[in-house]
């Protein structure tokens, strides 16, 4: 059994299996596999790729990983123990995974370890379910296969529950922890590499994980043990952190928190909070500053935005947006940071919305490079209430950026929109119509009037300002239109009057995605004035 520093902890990467059991999420095998290179390079330890033959992704992406160099990272196929009635080797999780062992040599298996479970789920006695492991194991070990035991139900079987978290009674509730403990000897004895304990329902507490690991490093010194973790209670990072002190030399998670229900627990907040303050080492230090970039990248490949209230990662994790707290930083930086976030690869943001002040606007102008004095920054208030009122700028530093040239009167006159219109009809067969023209003068003299159909108003507005923009500017003709979202602000108490904020995103090759924002009581005009930031932003970087 190989030997591990009880403080250097083993990251088990799960979002390509578990984390995709979470609805409304999807991945390409192109994107799955550049993610993959990115947790190895951080220093991931395991990356779980999918359930063995479930899906015709997972038979692709192991297909497209054949040419590819993930480095010391260890992929590995989730799988079943071989049925009732059957033989291992008819078995089709393991016959996916052994023909796939040049290329992903560790095999998981999910094992019943709760008794229940096993007469109800299983509908088997526990002396075959113990036999349905041992020759699985023996199996995929025989074939050369590091295996890894997942214990689904573990916390469960340990704690004496049942369904929906009642308690069982004390009878069953004995029976069924002597059931986890022959299951425990027996795959102790088979030397497994690690056998995970799992929290399948997010229902442990700190406290029972504590007692569940002291108990089993106690009985098994040598051995080492997982812990996998879900956040239904809340408790999900907090139970990881349990495990880890007492004993747990894996965690298995997800980047982003993805998976069913609540999610798995997030990787990137065990990492930060724990090796920030010393408890666990998980990846070198040097990999440490490449953890923000890194679940920014995750979000990236499942096209989904990082939560601004994420631990660590998120947009809001060391930023204020409050008067009174953004004139104490410009005192005292990090006065309100619980660590450097330069450690983490992240920079303090001193955000502006409708509770900062003039020290919050100053001090985020600067941070941008368009530094603002106090006269310049209540101009700016003035100028740009909906904006500020709307968290417009909270979505968008671009757009912010923007705003400071025009108060500092130094944004380029590259173009204007003199007048706008956006023409959408439908009738009753569903059939719709949606034009944009728009008046634009470019630079000092020219003026061109622009028209374009598109599926929608902002695919049109979109459409009429690049076709005009392009004959001036031929770079315009890389960057494209990316996701964008509407929020509705303040419903309650402007109805169908209130303002709603756009957030666009755009992209372009060989360079970072850019995000611009407008807010409006009129739908069209929020987009617009997103489109107008999203073309000019371009037009400062590539002007030709």
């Amino acid at each position: 059994m190989k030997e591990l520093s009880r403080k250097q902890i083993e990251l088990f990467e799960t979002s390509l299996r578990d984390g995709m059991q979470q609805p409304n999420i999807d991945i390409s095998v192109p994107n799955a596999v550049s993610l993959l290179q990115r947790m190895s390079a951080f220093g991931v330890h395991y990356a779980e790729i999918g359930f063995a033959g479930a899906t015709q992704f997972v038979s692709d992406l192991t297909a497209a990983l054949d040419s590819v160099d993930t480095g010391a990272m260890k992929l590995a196929l989730f799988g079943r123990t071989r049925g009732r009635g059957t033989t291992v080797q008819q078995w089709p999780d393991v016959q996916f995974i052994v023909a796939r062992k040049h290329r992903v040599p560790t095999a998981v298996l999910v094992v019943k370890s709760r008794l229940l479970d096993v007469i109800r789920s299983l509908e088997t006695t526990p002396e075959e379910n113990l036999l349905m492991a041992y020759e699985t194991v023996a199996c995929l070990q025989d074939h050369g296969l590091e295996v890894i035991v997942d214990f689904e139900h573990a916390m469960d079987a340990n704690c004496g529950r049942r369904e929906n978290g009642n308690q069982c009674d004390s009878d069953f509730n004995q029976r069924s922890l002597d059931y986890f403990n022959k299951l425990t000897a027996q795959c102790v004895s088979q030397n497994v590499s690690r056998i995970v304990i799992c929290d399948t329902t997010g229902g442990a507490s700190p406290e029972e994980v504590t007692t569940v690991f002291q108990g089993l490093t106690h009985t098994y010194p040598e051995f080492n043990f997982g812990f996998h973790g879900h956040t239904d209670r809340g408790l999900g990072i907090a139970n990881s952190r349990a495990a880890i002190l007492a004993g747990a030399v894996q965690v298995q998670g997800t980047l982003l928190g993805t998976g069913e229900r609540c999610g798995n627990v997030n990787l990137t907040t065990v990492i930060g909070s724990m090796q920030l303050r010393g408890e666990a080492e998980f990846v070198t230090p040097q990999s440490l500053t490449g953890l923000t970039s890194l679940a920014h990248s995750a979000c990236a490949a499942f096209s989904l935005e990082v939560p601004h209230s994420s631990p660590i990662v998120g947009t809001g994790a060391f930023g204020t947006w409050a008067g009174m707290h953004g004139s104490s930083e410009r005192k005292n930086p990090g006065a309100y940071l619980w660590c450097d976030p330069a450690l983490v690869g992240a920079n303090p943001v001193i955000g502006v919305n409708a509770q900062s002040g003039k020290a919050n606007i100053v001090l985020l102008s600067e941070a941008l490079g368009t530094p603002l004095d106090p006269t310049q920054a209540q101009a700016f208030i003035e100028a740009n209430q909906p904006m500020i009122e709307g968290d417009g700028f909270t979505s968008s530093e671009v757009s912010f950026r923007l705003a400071c040239l025009k108060i500092l009167e130094t944004l380029p006159d590259l173009f204007n929109v003199k007048s706008w219109r956006v023409i959408d009809e439908s009738d009753e067969t569903r059939n719709r119509y949606v034009q944009a023209s728009m008046l634009l003068s470019i630079g000092n003299s020219a003026i061109s009037t622009t028209r374009a159909e598109g599926a929608g108003p902002v695919d049109a507005l979109t459409k009429a300002m690049r076709q005009e923009l392009e004959k001036w500017y031929p770079s315009v003709a890389k960057m494209h239109l990316g996701r964008f979202s509407v929020t509705a602000i303040d419903v309650s108490a402007h109805d169908t009057a209130a303002h709603v904020r756009v957030a666009l995103s755009f992209n372009a090759d060989g360079h970072e995605p850019w995000t611009t924002a407008g807010v409006s009581s009129d739908l069209n005009q929020a987009a617009l004035m997103a489109i107008i930031d999203g073309f000019h932003y371009w037009l400062l970087k590539e002007p030709v």
